[in-house]
Formats: structure tokens, C-alpha cells, sequence
């Protein structure tokens, strides 16, 4: 028999029995180091916790490289221009020179030498205002610390601008002038029709292109070719121009076929223009009843070619007026007198080479060489 004996504690207030007590003593002291051991492990995680939160992130290798793009210094392209020449020249010019910019990365700088200089900004701008917006224009010479770079010296070749690429002066004046080719600006046809003024001429005096009418717009140059070398076809040579083109865009029947002349001889295209000619099934095009001549000025004619002209043919083959009448022109279908079978002396002087002149879509003619009075189309 078990006697639990009475101990006093705390002076005889409070009482235990023996056996008791040592099992409170041992229960105690085994929940006091499991609440020691619990409050250590909260401890360590709180302070994992509050390291995870604190501490900085190690850098990665892509934090450590800096992505501050460094603005490269500009550089500027600037050229010669046939600046006492026409408004075709201009062009072909100023697009040219817009493109090499481009792949050259340099801005593209025009320098006000002389009044010719300034007319020439002045004729483009009052038809095509949006291509000069691209330029920085100087009211000075270029200066003599520039030294010219030999390029485009043939004015009628395309010479490759990626010769220019390995240049790394401030400035680049190329010497050469003219540029023209299509090879150029290849890709730039789109943004330059953008680019041409706005009119208020209606052109009440004109044909609109529609689905019921089709227009063919025909550029003659004349005034200045005359007795030049270049190339001026007579008046029997472009009515049967004239027939070829129709018989060849004619697709419907019901279809209005109108024709609009443009040109620098107003009384040569309204002789022309009480003309006639026979087509393939027999019917007679009375041009009195079925044309109109064109006496707007360079740049209302160029915004209706691109809003109206679906077809252009030009029968001055080194016009360059015409060229562009056909380049912005709405329909981007293009016939040309060829250049390779007439007397032009473009050729013969080493300066021009058709391929580079004449984009691969258009379409040359010349006569037929068995009757010559035929124009029939020049298979390449």
C-alpha cells in the first residue's frame, strides 16, 4: 500500500503529495523545453523570413548590362544638281537623293548655291511639298572644307550607293548629278504620290477615270527636243502609238476609252487631236469626239495622273516629265516609245542605259520592222 506522504511548500500554504509533485517537476520541465525548442525554431524562420524580404537580389548578367541606347552624331548627304534644269530632273534628283539618305543613314542637305538653286526649291515644293519636308535646306554654299565624293557621274546609270557606306566624314557632296533611275528609290513610288500637293482644280475640262470610262493620258514633248539629239516622234508615229495602246488596254466592250494630252506644244496636240485612226475590228476613233488637251500646269497634271491616268504613254522616250506623268500615275501601266530603235543620241554617248531608265514592268514599242508603219511592242 502506497502512502502518499503530505510535504509542505511555500512555508506550509500549499501542500502535494510526494509522488505527485515529482511527476508535476518532470511534466514541467519537458513542456518548458519543448516551448524553448518551439520558440528557437520561430526564431530562425523569422529571420529567414525577414532576410528573404530585406536583402537585395543578386544582379543577373542582363541587369549588369546597361540599356542606354548612345545617340549616334549625325551625319549629312548633299549633292550637285542640274538645278537650271525642269521640274523632271528635279525630281528624279531629290528622290534619289532621299533614298541614298536612307541607306546611308545621313540626312539628306540641300544647299541654296545660287538662284538656280532656289527656283529649283521652289518648283519642287509648289508640286511635291511633302519630298522637301525631308530636308534640311542651308541658304549657303556647300563649304570648301567639304570635298566632293566622285559618284553618279553618268547621269542616265544607276551607280550603287553602297559604295558610299565605307565613308565615315561628318559630310558626304557627291559630284554627279541628275540620278536618273528607277533603281534608286525602287521601293518609294507609293510615298511619293503621298507626297504631292493637294489641288482645288476640279478639272471640269477633263475626263474622270472610273469603272465606265478609262483614260489614257499621252505626253508629248516637243519645244526643246527639237534639234537636240533626242528623239521627237512625228504625228504619224504616235496615232499609231495611239491605236497599239487601245487595242491592246481595251477589255470591255461597253467600256468609255478617252484619251487626255499633255505636253509643251499646245498647237501639235490639237492638231493631233482633230486626228483619227482605224482599230482591229474596224472601228474608226474620231479623237474630235474622244480626246481633250491638257493645258494645266506641271502640278495640277501630276495629280490628275495619279487620280485619273490609268494608262500613260509617252512618245518622247528621254522625256522626263513623262516619265514621272507615268511613275505617279494611277493605273502604273506605262508604254514608251523605245529608246534602242530610234535616232536618240542618249545612247550613243555612253551616259544612259535603258535597263536603269525604264522600270521592268512598262512597256516599249517601236515600229514594225517589216512595214514600218505598225508600232508593235519591243519583246526584251
Amino acid at each position: 500500500m502506497i502512502v502518499n506522504q503530505v510535504i509542505p511548500v511555500n512555508n506550509g500554504r500549499f501542500y502535494c503529495l510526494k509522488y505527485n509533485c515529482k511527476r508535476l517537476t518532470k511534466s514541467f520541465k519537458i513542456c518548458f523545453l519543448l516551448l524553448l525548442i518551439y520558440l528557437v525554431l520561430l526564431l530562425i524562420t523569422e529571420k529567414i523570413s525577414l532576410t528573404a524580404i530585406t536583402s537585395p537580389a543578386l544582379p543577373t548578367t542582363t541587369s549588369m548590362v546597361t540599356t542606354k541606347k548612345i545617340k549616334k552624331p549625325n551625319k549629312y548627304v548633299s549633292s550637285n544638281l542640274a538645278a537650271s534644269s525642269r521640274l523632271g530632273n528635279h525630281l528624279f534628283e531629290l528622290s534619289a537623293l532621299l533614298a541614298i539618305a536612307r541607306k546611308l543613314e545621313r540626312i539628306p542637305t540641300f544647299f541654296i548655291i545660287d538662284h538656280h538653286y532656289d527656283q529649283m526649291l521652289k518648283d519642287t515644293d509648289f508640286v511635291i511639298p511633302g519630298l522637301l519636308d525631308h530636308f534640311l535646306i542651308i541658304n549657303e554654299s556647300v563649304p570648301v572644307s567639304i570635298t566632293p565624293t566622285d559618284f553618279q557621274l553618268k547621269c542616265c546609270m544607276w551607280d550603287d550607293p553602297d559604295r558610299l557606306k565605307n565613308i565615315t566624314d561628318e559630310y558626304i557632296h557627291i559630284r554627279g548629278t541628275h540620278y536618273q533611275s528607277w533603281k534608286f528609290f525602287p521601293r518609294l513610288r507609293n510615298e511619293l504620290m503621298g507626297y504631292l500637293k493637294t489641288t482645288k482644280n476640279k478639272f471640269p475640262n477633263l475626263p474622270k477615270s472610273s469603272s465606265n470610262t478609262f483614260v489614257t493620258c499621252v505626253h508629248i514633248r516637243r519645244t526643246d527636243f527639237v534639234g537636240s539629239g533626242f528623239h521627237v516622234p512625228d504625228e504619224k508615229f504616235i496615232l499609231s502609238a495611239m491605236q497599239f495602246v487601245e487595242q491592246k488596254e481595251k477589255r470591255r466592250k461597253q467600256i468609255n476609252m478617252s484619251t487626255v494630252f499633255f505636253g509643251d506644244d499646245h498647237a501639235f496636240m490639237e492638231g493631233i487631236s482633230n486626228q483619227s485612226f482605224t482599230l482591229s475590228n474596224g472601228r474608226v476613233k474620231d479623237l474630235k469626239l474622244e480626246s481633250f488637251v491638257s493645258y494645266d500646269d506641271p502640278a495640277d497634271s501630276m495629280i490628275y495622273s495619279k487620280n485619273n491616268c490609268d494608262v500613260v504613254l509617252f512618245t518622247a522616250p528621254h522625256t522626263t516629265f513623262g516619265w514621272w506623268l507615268g511613275y505617279l500615275s494611277k493605273g502604273n501601266q506605262v508604254y514608251y516609245t523605245d529608246i534602242k530603235y530610234v535616232d536618240d543620241n542618249s545612247i550613243a554617248s555612253g551616259l544612259f542605259d535603258p535597263d536603269d531608265y525604264y522600270p521592268p514592268h512598262w512597256t516599249p514599242f517601236k515600229y514594225n520592222e517589216f512595214d514600218n508603219t505598225t508600232v508593235v511592242e519591243t519583246m526584251k
